[in-house]
């Protein structure tokens, strides 16, 4: 990811995407920043971190991207709503 999209304005917006409005207060408290958001787009990056969060919406799924902790790899799942997908971000954020 792009450090330099951390300057952007549009990252001090809120969500647009309402579904996954919950996961903000977890990521914000934590120093994650929103890097893109769209709506059927949502990525959230770490300052100083190569680190992201992916959320990608098709029509039928929720991708979901994660950091794999201590490695440089992501890990990709998918779910079909977005309450388990929000439930796993969730779980994984904690982690990280």
């Amino acid at each position: 990811m792009n450090k330099d999209n951390f300057s952007n304005e549009e990252n001090e917006e809120k969500l647009i995407n309402k579904g996954f409005s919950n996961l903000e207060e977890h990521f914000s408290s934590r120093s994650w920043k929103i890097m893109r958001n769209d709506f059927e787009h949502i990525v959230y990056g770490k300052p100083g971190s190569e680190e992201y969060f992916e959320i990608k919406l098709t029509k039928k799924e929720v991708y979901v991207i994660i950091p794999i902790k201590n490695s440089k790899a992501q890990y990709t799942t998918s779910f079909n709503n977005y309450f388990d997908a929000s439930e796993y971000i969730e779980q994984h954020l904690l982690i990280n």
